[in-house]
């Protein structure tokens, strides 16, 4: 500590020991310089002298005379001497006054530095300001309005495929789309409150007779076929062009209408691309750290082509994505639209047998699949429990 501010009076010292040396340099050259000129006006004042003692002796008298204030003028050589010191006096006050100035000036630009620094943090500030308003405008959505899957034909092709890519990739366990929440859908928001909620069930409500107009008293069929993806980050299964696809992008449009005409949609408002996901590698971050970047397309390419089956467009759903799912599995429904035209025949109970057996067999090897990767990280042999409890 002490050594720091005998630093600091060193630096301090030093400083001012060569401004002196600077000042006293230039001093010296102005003197020396005025030296010169002094000896120049020594000499004139000689010739001058000379000249004036010259014409005293001619007219008998002094040359000096008194004024009109009653004092003596100078002579020649008295003013000479007084023009030196007045010559010297300007130039030192000069040197004087060229280093004030310069430091004034450095003092000047310092401060003025600081308020352009102060000035440019404000601004700064400002800006930050801007760009966390922007952030905070558009939030998450955590609503959307879905169509649910209840045909089982299509529920169980959709566990087939993910049944066989586990078989070949079991990490992307996590990454499955649990069976009893699919659906295609129409939009997403984020609804602040309650009231926001209500004002979205009252929007779903109220398109509802435009969408019978739409759909004129019939049944809106999507056929499922094929399997396609975003980016690879995102694996579903595709609509099949056809008239029904025209019906259901008007369908959706006028759903949309609706929460826009309430100011629901703020940020959220995109547009519609009809897709049934079966996975996505954002349900489970941890896959990048172990090197799943991507849904490799050869892991479901045996399915490429397949149809899933049609899906009767039943009734329209206000779901949150947050709040607890129901009794079923499928998301919290905070209202329905139920929509007209034509029942479908009911599937009969065998169909629904096998495809409870299924879901209950894709639940059980999912569970194992799960606890041969969690094993494994952990250094564990990999059996499931009853395995190893023999």
């Amino acid at each position: 500590m002490h050594l720091s501010r005998l630093m600091v009076s060193l630096t301090s010292t030093c400083s001012r020991t060569i401004k002196n040396l600077l000042f006293n340099e230039q001093t010296r050259i102005k003197t020396q310089q005025l030296f010169f000129r002094a000896s120049a006006l020594r000499q004139v004042n000689m010739e001058l002298d000379n000249i004036s003692a010259g014409n005293a002796a001619s007219s008998g008298g002094s040359f000096d005379h008194v004024t009109h204030h009653g004092e003596k003028d100078k002579g020649p050589s008295q003013v000479m001497d007084d023009l030196e010191q007045v010559v010297e006096l300007e130039n030192v006050k000069e040197l004087q006054g060229q280093e004030i100035g310069a430091s004034d000036k450095s003092v000047a630009k310092q401060q003025s530095g600081k308020k352009n620094r102060k000035r440019g943090r404000r601004v700064d500030a400002d800006q930050d300001g801007d760009k966390s308003k922007k952030k905070k405008q558009v939030q998450r959505p955590n609503y959307f309005v879905s169509i649910p899957i209840t045909n089982a034909q299509i529920s169980s092709a959709v566990a087939e495929v993910q049944e066989s890519v586990l078989e070949r990739e079991p990490r992307l366990s996590k990454a499955m789309i649990p069976i009893p929440t699919l659906h295609l859908t129409l939009l997403v928001a984020y609804l602040a409150d309650q009231e926001q909620v209500d004002l979205a069930a009252a929007a779903l409500a109220q398109v509802g007779p435009s969408l019978a107009r739409l759909l004129e008293g019939a049944e809106l069929v999507l056929p499922l076929s094929g399997i396609a993806h975003f980016k690879n980050d995102v694996v579903f299964v595709a609509l099949r062009e056809g008239p029904h696809a025209g019906v259901l992008r008007r369908l959706a449009d006028s759903v949309q209408a609706g929460f826009e005409e309430r100011g629901l949609l703020d940020g959220h408002a995109r547009g519609f691309e009809p897709h049934l996901t079966i996975m996505k590698l954002s349900r489970a971050p941890k896959l990048r750290s172990q090197g799943i970047k991507r849904v490799d397309s050869s892991l479901y390419s045996d399915y490429a082509s397949r149809f899933f089956g049609e899906q009767a467009v039943e009734r329209l759903d206000l779901c949150s994505m947050l709040k607890k799912k129901q009794r079923d599995g499928y998301y919290h429904t905070e209202a329905s639209l139920q929509l007209g035209g034509r029942r479908r025949s009911e599937p009969d109970e065998a169909e629904l047998t096998r495809v409870s057996k299924r879901l209950v067999e894709d639940a059980i090897y999912r569970a194992v699949q799960q606890y041969k990767q969690e094993t494994l990280q952990n250094g564990g042999a990999g059996q499931p429990p009853g395995d190893a409890a023999k």
